[in-house]
């Protein structure tokens, strides 16, 4: 790491099922105001950006691909984060860089093939092509064009974990001098294979999710865009860029417990808890609000208040809460929109709740915000992300000084 090179936010871009703009996203998140629907054709329940936020063609009147529904979600999103932080795409010596994290890649053209055609085996040789486009890093170069940006462009994974993996990217790239600017987030369309998967496991929740409470059933689907503009301080200093937050620290790890279920120890998600801590620079007792994972789900929920009691073990326990009873799971997006509201809950001075839980599960001992906004005192929030495969990533913000 090149020394004293500190990681700064200065511009958010977010889509959600909460609408667009930081703006509707915080205005939903302190009123309780959800984006979880069903659907007219099966009743199910999920979490969609409304048609009249952003309106996406994914096909011509022939039926060829135009451009996909996550590449869209993320390139609305990429711009709106530039234009907040006052960047323009630029020439290739000055453009940022970018790195998109993503669970699916573009699911778009699966989703939208014909039923005769997807059920044809061998599949058809133009939806075979098809199936290259969605590839994570068809997606990254999607975005990249679609923006015009000219930089380096990196696709990460990472599962459900994916935006704090492409935030944490951003911070190395910029820590370590590769980089001034680095625009990273998270994007996920919703996916009918992902739905498929989820219920097979039976993971979705039928009437609602609540995290954290005694008779939460699971999560349900969601999709969204989230980035952020993470730039070098003295160059965001030197262009009069003021920054709203300090992307502070990343810890990462991998328990590889199961394939879909957490280390029920919560040791896995520990380690990446103390190391984005560590990283940071700042102890248990420092951290004001904890923006959980929280998914609704019995298993990850226990697995999650388990590894904060093991790091926080001999401190004050913070607050902690999740938007996912609003946003639905927005798989790689999700910790990114999460970003978004931990630090906009730094600029108020607020934290947000865990809406429409109910009773919380007494397996869950923690302080679990339910009953509305409270006074965030402490200038330090910690973002989770727990994910299949034991995929673990937390990111540490802290409020611009």
């Amino acid at each position: 790491m090149v020394a004293d090179r500190q990681a700064v936010v200065t511009g958010l871009g977010v889509l959600s099922p909460l609408g667009r703009g930081p703006d509707a996203t915080w205005q939903a998140v302190t009123s309780g105001r959800s984006g979880i629907v069903r659907r007219p054709d099966d009743g199910r329940l999920v979490a969609l950006v409304p048609g009249d936020v952003l309106r996406i063609e994914c096909r011509d009147g022939q039926g060829r691909p135009l451009l996909g529904r996550a590449a869209g979600l993320a390139i609305a999103a990429v711009e709106d984060a530039m234009a907040s932080a006052g960047l323009g795409a630029a020439d290739e010596d000055t453009s940022p860089d970018l790195v998109v994290g993503t669970t699916m890649g573009e699911p778009t053209w699966i989703d939208t093939w014909p039923d005769a055609d997807a059920a044809q085996d061998p599949t058809p040789p133009h939806r075979a092509a098809e199936l290259l486009l969605g590839a994570p890093d068809g997606l990254a170069a999607a975005v990249a064009d679609g923006v015009g940006l000219a930089g380096r462009v990196a696709a990460v994974g990472g599962a459900c974990a994916a935006g704090n993996y492409a935030l944490a990217r951003a911070l190395d790239d910029v820590r370590s001098g590769r980089s001034d600017v680095v625009v990273a987030g998270g994007v996920d369309a919703f996916s009918r294979t992902a739905l498929m998967g989820f219920a097979k496991l039976g993971a979705l929740a039928e009437d609602g999710c609540r995290p954290f409470g005694q008779d939460r059933q699971g999560l349900v689907l969601g999709e969204g865009a989230a980035f952020l503009v993470v730039e070098e301080r003295s160059h965001a200093v030197a262009r009069g860029a003021e920054p709203i937050g300090v992307l502070a620290g990343a810890g990462l790890s991998c328990d590889a417990h199961h394939p879909t279920s957490p280390d029920p120890s919560g040791a896995g998600a520990a380690k990446a808890l103390a190391a984005a801590l560590s990283d940071a620079e700042v102890e248990p007792g420092d951290v004001g609000w904890v923006s959980a994972h929280g998914t609704g789900t019995p298993a990850n929920d226990r697995a999650e208040v388990l590894a904060l009691s093991q790091v926080f073990a001999g401190y004050d326990r913070p607050p902690a809460s999740s938007v996912k009873s609003l946003t639905g799971h927005g798989l790689g997006a999700a910790s990114a929109i999460e970003a978004v509201v931990g630090l906009l809950a730094l600029r108020h001075g607020l934290m947000v709740p865990t809406w429409h839980v109910g009773d919380q599960d007494p397996e869950c001992d923690w302080d679990v915000l339910v009953d509305g906004p409270r006074e965030l005192d402490r200038g330090v929030v910690v973002n989770q992300a727990y994910a299949f495969g034991g995929c673990n990533a937390v990111t540490v913000l802290r409020r611009a000084s």
